[in-house]
C-alpha cells in the first residue's frame, strides 16, 4: 500500500473502470444473500475513493472502511474522502485487518494491493478467511508482472523468487523453470497459493462447526489487466452448506466475465479517440460498416466486448 496514487489516478484508468463496474454487478447479485445495505465495504480508497463512491451508489453500501498505510498524509486522505461517514483506518493491513474481522455481519473485503505479490498478502487471506461470514466475498488485486529468470542459475533463481513471494511452504524444489517467462504463469501459482491458504484455514474453521454451518470458498474473478503494470484481480465467495441454494439463485455465471478455473479473463482496453469511440459504438454490431483503414480489428473487439462498462470519458478544448 506505498502512495502510488501520487502517481496514478484511479478513476481515469480505462482497464480499472471496466474492472470496477464489473466487480460491481458480482456484487449486485449477493441480494440472495441478504439486504446489500446491510453489508460492509473494507478496501483501500487512496485519494480518490473511486470504489468507495461507485459502491456506495450503486449498492447502497453505507458502511464503509478505508484502510491507509500512508500516516503522513492523513489529513489530505481526510479532505478527500466522499462521505463523511467512510471511516479511516490507518496502519498496515495485516495491522488493522485483526481488528476489523471481529465485527459480526456480511463484509466485502477488495484487498487492492498496489505493489507486487509479498508475503504478508496470504497473512491478510488467513486473517480475513478466520470470520468471514457466509455471503460475504474477499477479492484481491495486485501487480503480476513475468518473472525474469537468470539463464545461468535457472531453477535456483525461480525457487528464491518465489519463496521470496509466497514462503517456501508453497514452492517445490524441483521446480520445473519451464513457462515461467509468462504473467500468466505466475497469476495461476499465486491464485492458487491463495486458494490454498483460504482452504487451510476453512478447514480449521469446519473442524468445530455443524455439517450445515461449514463454509466453502468458490473463486468467481480472474481477472487480467494492464493500465501500465501487468495486473490480476481475484475474487471468492463464501458461503455456508446450508446457503448452496442462495448460491444458486445469485446466478453468478449468467455474468460472462466470471471465471471459476485457471484461464483469466483478460480486461483489454482499445486505443482509440474519442471520435473513435463514438463512431464504433453507433455502428455496433456491425463489422462490415468497420473501416479497415482506420480501425484496428483487435481495438474493436475489446471495445465491442465490454462496451457496457466502457468509461464514457469526455474532453473539453480551449483555446
Amino acid at each position: 500500500m506505498s502512495n502510488s496514487g501520487r502517481k496514478i489516478n484511479y478513476a481515469v484508468r480505462p482497464a480499472k473502470n471496466v474492472e470496477r463496474k464489473m466487480m460491481r454487478d458480482l456484487f449486485i447479485r449477493l441480494r440472495s444473500f441478504g439486504r446489500l445495505e446491510d453489508y460492509r465495504y473494507i478496501g483501500f480508497g487512496s485519494k480518490y475513493f473511486a470504489d468507495f463512491i461507485l459502491f456506495h451508489k450503486i449498492l447502497n453500501i453505507s458502511e464503509m472502511i478505508s484502510i491507509e498505510s500512508d500516516v503522513h498524509n492523513r489529513a489530505r486522505y481526510e479532505f478527500n474522502k466522499p462521505y463523511s461517514g467512510i471511516k479511516m483506518e490507518w496502519g498496515k493491513s495485516t495491522e488493522v485487518l485483526p481488528k476489523l474481522v471481529t465485527k459480526q455481519g456480511k463484509s466485502i473485503f477488495w484487498m487492492d494491493y498496489d505493489g507486487a505479490f509479498e508475503k504478508y498478502m496470504l497473512e491478510d487471506v488467513a486473517i480475513i478467511s478466520e470470520t468471514i461470514e457466509s455471503g460475504g466475498v474477499l477479492a484481491l488485486s495486485f501487480n503480476c508482472e513475468k518473472l525474469k529468470i537468470d539463464e545461468v542459475n535457472g531453477a535456483n533463481n525461480l525457487h528464491e523468487q518465489l519463496v521470496k513471494m509466497v514462503g517456501k511452504e508453497y514452492v517445490a524444489n524441483n521446480i520445473d523453470t519451464r513457462g515461467w517467462t509468462s504473467s500468466k504463469k505466475t497469476a495461476v501459482f499465486l491464485k492458487n497459493c491463495i486458494a490454498d491458504k483460504i482452504e487451510h484455514i476453512l478447514k480449521s474453521r469446519n473442524y468445530s462447526l455443524l455439517e450445515d454451518e461449514t463454509l466453502e470458498a468458490a473463486q468467481k474473478l480472474f481477472f487480467t489487466y494492464a493500465d501500465g503494470a501487468q495486473m490480476v484481480t481475484l475474487a471468492y465467495v463464501f458461503s455456508a452448506k446450508i446457503d448452496r441454494s442462495r448460491v444458486e439463485s445469485c446466478h453468478f455465471s449468467d455474468l460472462y466475465f466470471v471465471r471459476e478455473g485457471d484461464e483469466p479473463f483478460d480486461i483489454s482496453t482499445p486505443n482509440l479517440t474519442i471520435k473513435e469511440i463514438r463512431h464504433l459504438m453507433e455502428i455496433r454490431p456491425c463489422a462490415e460498416e468497420v473501416n479497415a483503414q482506420i480501425f484496428a480489428q483487435k481495438d474493436v473487439d475489446a471495445l465491442w466486448e465490454n462496451y457496457r462498462y466502457f468509461p464514457g470519458f469526455s474532453e473539453i478544448e480551449s483555446f
